[in-house]
């Protein structure tokens, strides 16, 4: 055991506060019954585990190598799922539509192809990303094309939502693969212990080669991009798609409205930014965790219009204990 430092702080600040965003976009699910909202709360959820784990890391003195492969498994699908979160929102207020999901499809194909195309000149494990992948790109042009000469009403399409369950399914999948390789995959014992529990990123990973990166971290872009497209990218033409709409039915832009979408683009983007300056070995990772989740969860209060009183009833269960007795009033005797 060891005494935390400043950096340990971050973890602790993080656990709590993803902690509280898990029970608060929970308790939104059991009012509102939506897919999108149940999705952020499982995202919520790796991200207490995952900050959690850093912390625990800190306080132990070093990573164990099951909590470190654990930790870096759930840490790149985490998200991938915040993503899939935006998706189903963005499903469900119809701005992924039957007129534009071969637009997403080739877009999220053209990603997943790029990087697994070179990533199978170092491990052919990644044609199994490649092909689907592929297709997907294909599919989605055929989608644009038909559209374009048949018509919407006579050409193939998705909905909104068969597009999310589409990408859910390819991260899930994609995932699986990752947890195959990083379940055997050769760890740096001594780089582990050494760290003292601090930030090591994926770095905890022995290298192929000398200078090569261990395949396993190679996965993590096929998670971290697609998922950091997603819900960085969505929130903001959300925020967009709203302006666009109150100048047409008033003339002007209302540049409040919606902007707790900004709250929550811009924290997510903090931890792009910090993941991606961790990988190259500038420890921010901690920091910008902390100051990630402390931005969107303002966002979603923001956007839920949470009180001060309405707070204290999340976090005190009160919630919960009103949900049960509504299903207890309305069973049948």
């Amino acid at each position: 055991m060891t005494t935390l430092n400043f950096e340990g702080i971050f973890p602790i600040i993080t656990t709590a506060v993803s902690f509280l965003f898990f029970l608060s976009v929970s308790e939104q699910y059991l009012r509102k019954r939506k897919l999108h909202q149940l999705v952020w709360a499982i995202s919520m959820f790796l991200f207490m585990i995952t900050a959690g784990a850093e912390g625990l890391s800190l306080l132990l003195g070093r990573w164990d190598p099951f909590i470190y492969r654990i930790y870096y498994l759930l840490a790149a699908i985490q998200v991938s799922v915040m993503g899939a979160g935006a998706l189903y929102l963005f499903a469900n207020r119809q701005i992924i539509n039957e007129e534009n999901t071969g637009k997403a499809l080739v877009l999220f194909g053209i990603i997943w192809t790029f990087f697994a195309f070179i990533f199978q000149f170092r491990a052919s494990i990644f044609l199994v990303v490649l092909v689907p992948a592929l297709f997907m790109t294909l599919a989605g042009l055929y989608q644009i094309l038909s559209i374009r000469r048949k018509g919407f009403e006579n050409s193939f399409h998705l909905t909104g939502f068969q597009f999310t369950n589409l990408f859910v399914l390819f991260i899930l999948y994609i995932f699986a693969f990752m947890v195959y390789v990083g379940m055997t995959a050769e760890l740096d014992l001594a780089y582990l212990v050494a760290s003292g529990g601090q930030e090591v990123a994926g770095h905890g990973w022995i290298n192929d080669l000398p200078g090569l990166r261990a395949t396993i971290r190679l996965f993590s872009p096929l998670n971290t991009i697609p998922g950091g497209v997603a819900l960085i990218g969505g929130v903001f033409f959300s925020y967009y798609s709203w302006q666009r709409a109150i100048k047409k039915q008033t003339g002007s832009y209302n540049f409040g409205k919606g902007f707790f979408n900004i709250y929550i683009g811009g924290g997510a983007l903090a931890l792009s930014i910090a993941g991606t300056l961790s990988g190259f070995g500038f420890g921010v990772l901690y920091l910008g965790e902390a100051v990630s989740v402390i931005i969107m969860y303002f966002g979603f209060l923001e956007s839920d219009k949470i009180t001060w009183q309405k707070l204290v009833n999340i976090l005190t269960l009160g919630w919960l204990r009103n949900s049960e007795s509504r299903e207890v009033s309305v069973s049948p005797k």
